[in-house]
Formats: structure tokens, C-alpha cells, sequence
């Protein structure tokens, strides 16, 4: 089959690879769509230095139809339409025994770790695999990403009439605004730098947006709020500049959720009166757990999260070198790019 390979930061391409062998307690999927994320730029240009192997096929965002199925899995078949999760957990660790499954002590992940889905066949374990009924191709290819959203969302503790805000409306940050819009915010208040995401926040139920290249966010936001500040911050940006502005703008008893890695490796200086004074939590969130991949395909199903929307740019197998290039150089207001092999 044919599988998009990388041997090392710099040198990757299409190859012939032999097909995926099914486990007894796995699955064969025949991938029909995988998105590209940021992250999959970092494996291929060195930026990635943790839990990481050479050589390897990339991608952990995709969903495809079922070609085999071992004897030990009796919960999906040969032809059903899956969503994978994308960390192999072990279900024996104290995490896992949790439901914590993206916390596992002795996790593998697809694309970094294990062959991944920018190929034509991946082979997965069977516990890993939810039939995606009632989704499209294209929906059930970024419940993933969504379910990070659903996470950062999750761990911010909204209630009904919070004044919210996210930072960041790249496709983390537009699906965490729309889980955040479920729990009723009284105001939903997008930070960014470009129009085009900006606009598009707004289609998707900002009720406000700012964007710092064309005026003081913080200001802005104080505006907004009447001199209080925001009481749940959803920071999807994850860089200096952003963990500053979210600290500004922190409300008393206010909570800061952190999404995803910078990949900085710097530690973030806290204003500590301000800190103390406000007396604001900051709470990381990363992967998705399983219950939540659940949940978010529900979401996704009964119409309150929009993951079609964002969906920018289709591509194939073979034209990878263009589908990164897109994303590499945000072209052509580039939000999500999907592979179709």
C-alpha cells in the first residue's frame, strides 16, 4: 500500500509499505479521510523531541471503514465507519482505571510512536475503535481535534451566564468555543489575529471578537465586561504573549485552561500579586479521553458543535508536499486540510 513516510525531521515522501497485519484483539481500517494538525508539521521539521520514532507513518486524525477484524473484537465489523482514538492506553494503569485514558502510564501514540493514518490501511487496536453512526466522512475524520476542544471546555467549569473567552481561534480554539457556547455563557468573547478566523468565530457563535493586531484585547475585554474581567479563559494560543493576555484579563476567582504544548521548552513567568490577588487557577488540558470522544461525537450528531466548518482544503494521498505546504504557509485562509487517499 502506499503510506506517507517519515524517516527522519526533513526527509519524508510516499512509499510503498507492506499492509497492516489485523491482532486478535485488533482492526484493519481503510482510511477514507485524516486531517493534518499543526502537530504533524512539528514531527516533520524537528521541532517534536519527545515521544517520537523514526521511521514512521504520521497522521492521528482520521476515520475509516473497517476491512478486518480480529477474532478477540466483537463490537464493531467488516464495513463500519469508525472514529479511532489516538492514544493506545493500556486499561490497567491507575490512569486508565480512571477513565483518564489520555493520561496513561504507558501509553503508545499513532503518527509518533505507531504507524499513523496518512496511508491507505492502518492497523489499530480493537478497544480503540467507536462506530461513528450518524456522522459524515468529514465530521467523523475531526472528532479528535474536537474532542480536545471538548476537553479544554470541559476543565474550565463554565456556568450558565460566565463570561468566557478563548485565545486562539485556530481549530483547537473554534471548536472549544463551541463547546464552551453549550453551557451558556453570558458572553463569548474570541481573541485573535486574523480576520478571516475572526469572522469565522462569529458565524459559529462568538458573541464578541478582538483582534490584538488593531487595538489593546486587554482594554477591549475590559470594556466588554464592565472593569471584572473574564471568569473562564480557554487559551488555545500557547504562547508568551497569550498567557500574559490571559492573566490580564482574569477576573476574580477566575479559571485559565491551558490547551495543547508550545513546544517552547521555556518556563512562563506568573505576576504573583496578581495571582494571588485574583486568586485565578490555571488548569492544562491535553489528549482526549475516552468518555469524551463519546460525548463529542454526540455533540457533533445533534448539531451543537460544527466541525464541517472548518474544513478548508481537500487533498490526496499523493498530493501531500502540497497539503503541508498550504499548512505550513497558511494559504488560501487555511483553518483544516484533509487527506483522502
Amino acid at each position: 500500500m502506499r503510506a506517507f513516510v517519515v524517516n527522519k525531521p526533513f526527509d519524508y515522501g510516499l512509499k510503498d509499505v507492506p499492509m497492516p497485519v489485523c491482532a486478535y484483539d485488533g482492526v484493519v481500517v481503510k482510511v477514507q479521510a485524516a486531517a493534518i494538525c499543526h502537530s504533524d508539521l512539528d514531527v516533520l521539521e524537528g521541532r517534536r523531541k519527545h515521544q517520537v520514532r523514526f521511521p514512521n507513518i504520521i497522521g492521528h486524525e482520521f476515520t475509516g471503514v473497517i476491512s478486518e477484524v480480529g477474532e478477540g473484537v466483537r463490537h464493531v465489523k467488516v464495513g463500519d465507519q469508525v472514529v479511532c482514538e489516538c492514544i493506545i492506553w493500556c486499561g490497567t494503569c491507575r490512569f486508565c482505571r480512571q477513565g483518564l485514558t489520555s493520561l496513561c502510564e504507558n501509553f503508545n501514540e499513532l503518527g509518533t510512536m505507531e504507524p499513523g493514518a496518512f496511508a491507505e490501511y492502518i492497523a489499530v487496536p480493537g478497544r480503540l475503535v467507536h462506530p461513528a453512526v450518524g456522522l459524515t466522512v468529514e465530521e467523523a475524520a475531526l472528532i479528535e481535534p474536537a474532542g480536545n476542544g471538548c476537553h479544554a471546555a470541559e476543565k474550565a467549569g463554565i456556568t450558565t451566564g460566565d463570561y468566557v473567552a478563548v485565545i486562539g481561534p485556530g481549530p483547537i480554539g473554534l471548536l472549544a468555543m463551541q463547546f464552551a457556547a453549550s453551557y451558556n455563557p453570558g458572553k463569548l468573547i474570541i481573541i485573535g489575529t486574523r480576520d478571516s478566523r475572526l469572522e469565522r468565530a462569529k458565524q459559529l457563535g462568538a458573541t464578541h471578537v478582538i483582534n490584538i493586531c488593531k487595538g489593546d484585547a486587554v482594554q477591549n475585554v475590559m470594556e466588554l465586561t464592565g472593569g471584572k474581567g473574564v471568569d473562564r479563559i480557554i487559551n488555545c494560543a500557547t504562547t508568551d504573549a497569550s498567557f500574559e493576555t490571559a492573566m490580564a484579563i482574569a477576573a476574580k476567582n477566575s479559571v485559565i485552561v491551558m490547551e495543547g504544548l508550545s513546544g517552547s521548552g521555556k518556563p512562563v513567568p506568573i505576576l504573583m500579586d496578581d495571582f494571588i490577588v485574583k486568586t485565578f487557577s490555571i488548569i492544562p488540558a491535553t489528549g482526549v479521553h475516552t468518555r469524551q470522544y463519546l460525548a463529542t461525537m454526540e455533540m457533533v450528531r445533534s448539531g451543537k458543535v460544527n466541525v464541517s466548518a472548518l474544513v478548508t482544503h481537500r487533498f490526496g494521498l499523493d498530493q501531500m508536499d502540497e497539503a503541508l505546504a498550504v499548512m505550513k504557509n497558511k494559504r488560501d485562509e487555511v483553518i483544516k486540510v484533509l487527506i483522502m487517499p
